[in-house]
């Protein structure tokens, strides 16, 4: 008995691989080409620049924020700890 499948099985299962690779590669690089064309400005180093400065400009007060958290817990556990 043979272990493996016959030669004309198995160049059927490779072609089948290789035609589902072929697929996904095609699919992926025509997304991201339709992406380019839809969305051309998203890709400029403007646009980058400008939601650089806006994240910059929202940083601060967040960061302010996490830090008043972190006090106020560690207050609270100082106090549960006192007791």
């Amino acid at each position: 008995m043979e272990s493996s499948p016959p030669r004309k099985e198995r160049q059927a299962n490779t072609r089948r691989w290789l035609l589902t690779a072929f697929l996904i590669y095609g699919t992926m690089v025509a997304g991201l080409l339709g992406f380019v064309a839809v969305f051309p400005e998203a890709i400029t180093q403007e646009t980058q620049a400008e939601s650089g400065s806006a994240v910059a400009a929202t940083k601060p007060p967040r960061f302010e924020a996490v830090i008043a958290n972190w006090n106020r817990y560690r207050a609270r556990d100082a106090q549960a700890d006192a007791r």
